[in-house]
């Protein structure tokens, strides 16, 4: 089955550093990096990327693990989503 395509949406990028890290190691992204990942995502599973169908959030935290998690959702899911990341 093809995934489902998303008319409007919001891309999360949570960047996620190690806690011990000092925090001038916290790397600043380049736009056009993330912008190679959104194209990416998008071929899979956006109707367009475009800025009128999908908003984009970023955040930088510190966890176990150098990482970046991107999550997908509907606009409406993105305030609950972002609630339950407050409260972690």
């Amino acid at each position: 089955h093809p995934l489902p395509r998303l008319l409007h949406c919001v891309l999360a990028f949570s960047h996620i550093y190690v806690q011990e890290l000092p925090e001038r190691l916290v790397r600043v992204y380049d736009n056009l990096e993330l912008k190679q990942i959104q194209d990416v995502i998008a071929a899979f599973v956006l109707t367009d990327d475009t800025g009128g169908l999908c908003d984009t959030y970023h955040t930088t935290e510190l966890g176990a693990v150098d990482c970046t998690r991107i999550s997908i959702m509907e606009p409406s899911r993105f305030p609950v989503w972002l609630a339950e990341k407050e409260t972690l």
